[in-house]
């Protein structure tokens, strides 16, 4: 096994929220759209919401602990809003 399959997707988890992190970031300096940055941050919010899973099961969170339902939950609330978001921009997209 290598390092990176030991960690239970810890890295996918760190790089989806530097991935999120840096749509921030580019909204904030203007160089993003507002109803681009609402689609980037949905798409990034679904995709962490798969890593927020990789971690609970069989990964870095043991099963069956309080911490792996709670992360397990707030992945489903994360991906709702992220689903929501480019639900969003996709009724919006048309009106400009």
């Amino acid at each position: 096994m290598s390092v990176l399959t030991d960690l239970g997707g810890l890295p996918l988890l760190v790089a989806y929220l530097l991935l999120l992190a840096g749509v921030g970031v580019q909204y904030r300096r203007g160089a993003l759209p507002a109803k681009r940055a609402v689609l980037l941050v949905g798409m990034c919010l679904t995709w962490l919401s798969y890593a927020l899973l990789q971690v609970t099961q069989g990964g870095a969170v043991p099963t069956g602990t309080s911490l792996n339902y709670a992360l397990d939950a707030l992945a489903v609330v994360v991906l709702v809003v992220g689903v929501g978001a480019m639900g969003w921009w996709w009724r919006a997209r048309d009106e400009t």
